[in-house]
């Protein structure tokens, strides 16, 4: 008698290849990437929103940075002008422009700015300049802004009073 030997794979096997297809044809029917041929349109949209989001980010910090150096340079300016109208000596008919230029370019070297004064009479008039560094704006080609303020001071001097 002789017996036929047939190969036959185990039961397991068969039901790990079956598993297997049915999972990928799951996967096929999840559309993980939206419509096929759409080229990836959400990852567009979502890199818009980030360049979006960087500019107004941008424009926030450096705006406000730029508004806050606007004052300073105002502050400084003005300060500027009083350092200046402050070397006025009593009993001389209008301020000493040249000692004025000096306690000026003092004080603006001394606040880290650039500037001008110019003295009419008992009136000094300072303009200050600042340079300030942009932390979002070098993403566009901005790397620092120039903001410039003015100010005035005034000698109030009475002959007769104290000085």
């Amino acid at each position: 008698m002789t017996q036929a030997v047939t190969q036959q794979q185990p039961t397991s096997m068969i039901n790990c290849r079956r598993s297997r297809g049915q999972l990928a044809a799951r996967f096929r029917q999840i559309d993980w990437h939206g419509e096929e041929g759409s080229g990836g349109g959400m990852s567009l949209l979502m890199l818009g929103a980030a360049v979006a989001l960087m500019m107004i980010l941008g424009l926030i910090v450096d705006g406000g940075a730029k508004a806050r150096a606007l004052d300073h340079a105002g502050a400084i300016a003005a300060e500027t002008a009083r350092a200046a109208a402050a070397t006025y000596r009593p009993g001389d008919a209008a301020i000493d422009p040249i000692a004025a230029d000096a306690a000026a370019r003092d004080y603006l070297a001394a606040a880290g700015a650039t500037g001008s004064i110019a003295v009419a009479g008992m009136t000094v008039t300072a303009t200050a300049t600042l340079t300030a560094r942009t932390v979002f704006l070098p993403l566009v080609g901005i790397d620092e802004f120039t903001v410039t303020g003015d100010g005035q001071a005034q000698v109030a001097y009475d002959p007769g009073g104290a000085p």
